[in-house]
This record gives C-alpha cells, sequence and structure tokens, in this order.
C-alpha cells in the first residue's frame, strides 16, 4: 500500500470518527457495504473510486486534483481545519515519536561499533531521512506510527538487540543477523522513497549528509 493510499484511508476514518459515525451507520448513509468500509480502513483492499466519491460526499470531504505546485498551500489550509487531537491522541503521537527516535540512536551507536556494516548505515540513513521528510508534518508521530513506517522499522529493535549483545561478548554477527540487517535495509529505503516522492520537492529539507554514497540505493 502506497503512502498516498495511507493518507487517504486515514482521511476518510478520521472525518468519519469525526462525526461519529460508525462504519455500520456510514455504510447506511452510502450504499457501500460495511464489510468493504472496515477493508478500506485497514488496508486491505483498493479504493473504487465510485466508493470514494460516495464515502467523501458524506463525510463532507471533496476530492480534487491539486496541482503539485499548490499542495503546500492546500496543506495549510487542511491544518488550519483539523479537529485539536485529544490528550489520548497526543501523548500517543509523543510516545511514537520518541521509540522512533529511541531505534534511530540505537542503530547510529551500533553502527559505531561496526562500521564496516553498509547495510546499518543505510538503515541509519533512511531513518533519519524518514524523521526529516516527516517532521514538518501536523500529524508528524500519527505519520510515524502509519503501517508502511511501522512495519519498516519496528523489526529493528529485535535485530538491535540481538547485535548488542553481541557487541557486548565480542561475538561475531552470525550471516543470519547480516542477511536480516540487508532486507530491513532494503525495506526502510523502499518507505523513504515512497514518501519522498509524495512530498514536493520544495518542501523536502536538504540533508546535511549524502544519502547511501556506495551507490547502491533505489534499486527497490
Amino acid at each position: 500500500m502506497s503512502y498516498v493510499t495511507e493518507d487517504i484511508i486515514k482521511a476518510l476514518k478520521q472525518a468519519r470518527e469525526a462525526k461519529g459515525l460508525s462504519q455500520r451507520a456510514l455504510s447506511a448513509r452510502t450504499g457501500v457495504p460495511q464489510s468493504h468500509i472496515s477493508k478500506i480502513e485497514s488496508g486491505g483492499t483498493d479504493i473504487r473510486l465510485s466508493s470514494l466519491i460516495e464515502l467523501a460526499r458524506v463525510l463532507d470531504l471533496e476530492l480534487r486534483l491539486v496541482p503539485r505546485k499548490a499542495v503546500p498551500a492546500v496543506e495549510t489550509v487542511v491544518r488550519s481545519t483539523a479537529p485539536t487531537p485529544t490528550i489520548a491522541q497526543t501523548a500517543d503521537a509523543a510516545k511514537t515519536i520518541r521509540e522512533f527516535q529511541r531505534t534511530l540512536d540505537s542503530v547510529k551507536r551500533i553502527s559505531a561499533l561496526y562500521p564496516e556494516l553498509t547495510a546499518l548505515r543505510q538503515i541509519q540513513d533512511s531513518l533519519q531521512s524518514i524523521k526529516n521528510l516527516q517532521s514538518s508534518r501536523h500529524d508528524f508521530g500519527a505519520s510515524l506510527a502509519s503501517d508502511s513506517i511501522r512495519k519498516a522499522y519496528e523489526p529493528l529493535r529485535r535485530q538491535l538487540e540481538q547485535i548488542r549483545k553481541a557487541a557486548d561478548t565480542a561475538k561475531a554477527l552470525s550471516p543470519e543477523t547480516v542477511h536480516s540487517l540487508t532486507q530491513a535495509a532494503d525495506s526502510i529505503r523502499k518507505v523513504r522513497n515512497q514518501i519522498a516522492h509524495s512530498v514536493p520537492p520544495a518542501t523536502i529539507p536538504r540533508p546535511a549528509y549524502h544519502l547511501d554514497e556506495d551507490g547502491g540505493d533505489d534499486h527497490g
């Protein structure tokens, strides 16, 4: 599922919840089966244009194709009309940001212990790039918790713990661990590329380093 699709799904779900509608109630108003609405909100199916139009109509949303250069202005307007997050939502977002930062910090520390592992450096660069690309969003914490980002970086925690233990005991990393890191680097790089392609060039912060200097980037 693409990052742009996740944004659409999130907007639909947030609009439904803001109106206090259950999936069943929304189904009754739109004629879209409740089971299909459930699949849409969970990312389990592609959204048909006819269903999207009907759901948007009932939820007081408008579908428009916006020139790319106008996206920043449109997003500013959308942010100004967004409901104020609850204390619980704010706390959850802050927790997600802290967890993401802890993962990034762990990668940096372990990368320094194993400078020969290209995969670790690629993971570090990709995570830092995701943070840079996302930090300007008003829903930074929620976007970091999106399925594509979470599934890409959360498994790293177990791998990093194994590597840290190996470093503490001066043990060599197993081929399986190195292979899993390479797979993680590829997954996170793909997510980073999806996000980068969905952000207007003028809004992308320029990093103070070069990504993936070994030239092995953007194959996925």
